[in-house]
């Protein structure tokens, strides 16, 4: 039977000899460091620090040695179609790299020198995807031991962040005119990287560096790929690669899978881990689709291509990135962005466990019109619910949270936002637009408020009324719905809080809805994040008032956008110290892993006592 180790890595047959079996299995790893650390050195530089020629020779020998492990590994495994069926993917990148070079030679007068430098660099991306194979199944080795499901969550987020930050440092990540601006400071730049670095894998959309014109398209896709990685979720990621591999979840990935998704059911992981990179495949190829008209006056097809799918992934994933200065002000009138922008928003936030309850649900029907069972027949069984609890609390208070909020947006913005606006507003505020073009910015505020950070209208203090900043931060604070990209305190427990509330009003001991009772735990777990959300907002609110001088409402508004994971800015961000920076980076952190998951890591491994207190009421109210 095959060896179970690293998740990401090849199966390794019993039968080769243990030694030989460990220096293939350790070989692997540091070859391919030196891969993604000479391809840095070599790519990331616009005057290489090392001679490329000694890069080129050290990226051979990785290479020949690569193949080597690869070609001995087969050779001493005891069933070889098995071991050669554990190498597809090596197979694929190298079928691939030799069909770039064999076009490169047929359709180009580029050297046969020049065309095999492509293919060298593909065999050192293939080296490269099997360090991060190695590094995201780590969990496998570190399920051997005691670690907390939600511990390793957020080392796996650091981790992605600090690599991020050394990706987007390297100087071709970044314009000549920020590296030759006045006042620039190498480690003011280390912080603004990290800070892109944290609001890209948090989904914020914050940004201290302006992304269309201080980053390359090298820093911008660096950029896209933390979005996505950020988005799905790093567990995610490494259970992809693990089934593609061939391997099945272990108890251990699967409870961190269950906290990172806010899934129920554990049996399902996989079955879940497999919708997720389906449906997110999908829906940010049709994204990408739609928005393509929208960037007609790019310059060339393939710009116009990147343009599309940048904004489709950084929408689906609630990121609120975008490749213009002004965010979406520039399209403000193009259809695009109200049908094509605002549904991946909502579809990004509802979560995947609701989407793939909607696919179910879907295909149920579809089948029962296909087969004519659309009716109620006499003496059949009940059918049971298409939808769970959690997607019918998730889609009523989705909906309730986009139709009201744009009405009140349209009121407040319509009959009390006249004199400001008029006085001291940018020409983009929403106030100073023809009515159907005031009610589609309302619209598409309800929904950008939530989570997403992209904006058609002006969002500083002069341009909106003081009424539209509260509801945009009391919408920030809710935010999208668990297991989506989105953060806040999630659209199912405002549900279960108003409920609570609601029953407490009525003298009822449980809390009800749609015909189930929701269990006493979820009603205390809606209440606890509630308060410690708050307690967060109000910690860095103050913070922010201390270190950046800033009226309360400024310092709300983006203490707010920072936890909510939301992007939207009052114009502080740009202009925020060094501590300011820490303190919004901590903020977005915490906001995209839960505020309580950042606590229950901090406090370790609950105990269960074994003893009870009397009871004694206390009085309140």
């Amino acid at each position: 039977m095959p060896f179970r180790g690293s998740a990401g890595a090849v199966p390794i047959e019993v039968g080769a000899p243990r030694s030989f079996r460990h220096l293939l299995e350790r070989g692997v790893f540091p070859l391919g460091v030196v891969a993604i650390v000479s391809l840095a050195l070599e790519f990331g530089f616009y005057v290489s620090p090392v001679p490329v020629a000694l890069l080129h020779c050290i990226q051979l020998l990785a290479v020949g040695l690569y193949a080597t492990c690869r070609l001995l590994h087969v050779c001493h495994a005891p069933r070889r179609w098995v071991a050669l069926r554990g190498l597809w993917l090596d197979g694929v990148i190298l079928a691939g790299a030799g069909v770039v070079v064999l076009l490169g030679l047929e359709f180009s007068a580029a050297p046969f020198v020049a065309v095999s430098a492509v293919y060298v660099a593909t065999l050192q991306v293939a080296l490269g995807v099997r360090v991060v194979v190695k590094a995201v199944q780590l969990n496998l080795l570190l399920s051997q031991r005691v670690l907390q499901p939600t511990r390793f969550v957020v080392s796996a987020f650091v981790m992605l962040i600090a690599i991020g930050t050394l990706a987007l440092a390297l100087p071709r990540a970044t314009s000549l005119e920020l590296w030759q601006a006045d006042g620039f400071s190498l480690f003011r730049h280390l912080l603004n990287c990290a800070f892109t670095a944290t609001s890209a894998t948090c989904v914020t959309g914050l940004a201290v560096y302006d992304t269309a014109t201080d980053f390359t398209l090298f820093g911008q896709a660096i950029i896209l790929i933390m979005i996505q990685l950020g988005g799905l979720g790093i567990m995610v990621i490494g259970s992809v690669l693990g089934i593609l591999a061939g391997r099945q979840l272990s108890l251990r990935h699967s409870l961190v899978l269950q906290d990172e998704t806010s899934h129920n059911t554990l049996g399902e992981m996989r079955g879940l881990v497999t919708f997720i990179v389906l449906s997110t495949l999908a829906i940010e190829v049709v994204g990408a689709v739609v928005l393509w008209p929208m960037f007609e006056g790019v310059s060339s097809a393939g710009e116009r291509l990147f343009f599309s799918v940048f904004h489709s992934v950084s929408a689906f994933c609630n990121a609120g990135f975008s490749l213009q200065s002004d965010s979406l002000i520039a399209f403000r009138r193009a259809w695009p962005v109200y049908f094509g922008i605002m549904p991946l928003i909502v579809v990004g936030g509802l979560g995947f466990p609701v989407l793939r309850d909607l696919w179910h649900g879907l295909r149920e029907w579809s089948e029962a019109v296909w087969h004519g069972r659309t009716g109620v027949q006499l003496g059949a069984a009940p059918r049971k619910r298409v939808l769970s609890l959690h997607s019918h609390v998730v889609l009523v208070a989705s909906a309730w949270l986009v139709v009201v909020p744009t009405g009140m947006f349209l009121v407040f913005e319509t009959f009390s936002g006249g004199v400001s606006v008029l006085s001291d507003g940018s020409a983009d505020a929403m106030g100073l637009a023809g009515f159907p073009e005031r009610l589609f910015d309302a619209a598409f505020l309800s929904v950008t408020c939530r989570t997403a950070g992209f904006n058609t209208v002006a969002m500083d203090s002069e341009s909106l009324t003081p009424a539209s900043h509260m509801l945009a931060a009391l919408l920030m604070f809710i935010g999208g719905s668990p297991g989506s990209t989105a953060g806040g305190v999630k659209t199912a427990s405002l549900a279960v809080m108003a409920l609570g509330v609601w029953a407490t009003l009525r003298g009822r001991q449980h809390v009800e809805v749609f015909g189930r009772r929701i269990p006493e735990v979820i009603v205390r777990r809606s209440g606890a994040l509630f308060v410690v959300m708050a307690a967060l907002i109000s910690v860095v609110t103050l913070l922010l008032c201390f270190t950046e001088g800033v009226t309360l409402r400024v310092g709300l508004f983006e203490s707010v956008s920072a936890a909510g994971t939301v992007g939207l800015s009052a114009g502080l961000t740009p202009e925020l110290t060094g501590w300011g920076r820490l303190v919004i980076m901590l903020t977005m952190l915490a906001g995209r892993l839960g505020p309580l998951t950042v606590l229950v890591a901090m406090a370790g491994t609950p105990r269960t006592l074994r003893y009870e207190y009397p009871t004694e009421a206390v009085i309140i109210g």
